[in-house]
């Protein structure tokens, strides 16, 4: 899919060391208000480029950086650890090869690509540093990030979840995952790590319509995502879901990105992650795009649908990405301004300030 303040019905207040720190993390107290951008889902901490400044687009949709910073008490990276799990749309257990539009690297980022396999302290150890020179971040969160990161038994799980969290510069998890494959035992994992760790479950809904559904070949319906999330409201309340949804399947309807906004608003998640479809080479999309096309999203279009999206959000819902962009170039298919992040994003900010939009405005909620 992150938060340490009441969000909707869910209240955080879970005990770190034995001090009750529902508001604060790493001594900073986190105010209701905030804001922040990420680039990709390493990079969160880094200022808009060549449109819209942070200062400026701060009242247009609650950023997820600036939130990390007031969260952490300072510029806050993911670090890609990989977890050596699979997923059961490529195992057997509903398919092979994967959703249609995930590629061999299992929708990783860029850092996620080096230095896979290894142990988790050792991964950390040799990309931590790298990250920390570039973007000069001061915290960091262990991201397990590729496939599905709880398709494993719970023992499993707390021994790579806990020597990432073990390891002196690491502040927190996030972890990827899927809604069927969360059963009770992780989801009690989850809850117990969350009462002493900062933890976020990115969870890949991608869509609740059953066209787009089948399409992706995900192997599970949306009722199944309303479970999983309905379980981690009520049984998981410390551990910050971000779910996260792709926008332009053909089979999707008009109304799909206010729809799914609208279903947020009431699963009490505290962040949400938008990504464009892409047709990447080596996945079963561009297959299909070879052997019959289909329409693809112009940047106008997806912004559309970013912003449709964004007005049916309750703004205390914190945004962790807008768009994606493709990690390797020379792999993308289509749409092709999926090459760069930030032509893409400042033109959703432009038409956003250009219409007086703002996340939360369909709702009836003032700017902030």
């Amino acid at each position: 899919m992150v938060s340490t303040q009441e969000l909707g019905a869910v209240t955080a207040s879970p005990t770190f060391g034995g001090v009750t720190a529902s508001p604060t993390f790493g001594g900073v107290t986190a105010s209701p208000t905030f804001g922040g951008v990420t680039a990709s889902p390493t990079h969160v901490g880094e200022p808009t480029r060549g449109g819209v400044s942070a200062s400026e687009d701060h009242g247009l949709y609650h950023h997820y950086s600036r939130y990390l910073k007031e969260t952490f008490g300072g510029k806050t990276y993911k670090v890609v650890v990989n977890s050596g799990l699979t997923c059961p749309t490529r195992d057997g257990t509903i398919t092979k090869g994967g959703c249609t539009f995930c590629d061999v690297r299992g929708s990783s980022s860029f850092f996620g690509k080096q230095g896979r396999g290894g142990e988790i302290t050792d991964q950390i150890n040799s990309r931590l540093p790298g990250t920390r020179a570039r973007f000069g971040a001061e915290k960091f969160i262990a991201y397990f990030q590729s496939y599905t990161n709880t398709y494993s038994d719970a023992e499993y799980l707390r021994e790579i979840y806990g020597e990432a969290l073990a390891h002196p510069d690491i502040s927190g998890l996030a972890i990827g995952t899927r809604p069927d494959c969360l059963p009770d035992s992780v989801i009690e994992l989850l809850e117990e790590l969350a009462g002493k760790h900062y933890v976020s479950l990115e969870l890949g809904i991608q869509s609740f319509e059953a066209p787009t559904l089948e399409w992706f070949i995900r192997g599970h319906d949306g009722e199944c995502s309303r479970i999983a999330l309905r379980k981690m409201r009520e049984r998981a309340p410390h551990v910050h879901t971000c779910a996260h949804f792709i926008f332009g399947a053909p089979t999707d309807s008009a109304t799909a990105p206010k729809d799914a906004a609208l279903e947020m608003n009431e699963f009490g998640v505290k962040g949400v992650k938008l990504h464009q479809m892409m047709v990447l080479k080596y996945t079963k999309l561009a297959e299909m795009y070879e052997a019959a096309p289909f329409p693809i999203l112009t940047m106008d279009e997806y912004a559309e649908r970013a912003i449709q999206f964004l007005e049916h959000l309750r703004p205390d819902i914190y945004v962790e990405r807008l768009q994606a962009k493709a990690s390797h170039q020379a792999e993308l298919i289509a749409p092709d301004w999926s090459k760069t992040h930030w032509i893409p994003y400042n033109r959703i900010l432009k038409l956003m300030q250009e219409r007086g939009s703002y996340q939360g405005k369909a709702l009836g909620y003032a700017k902030t």
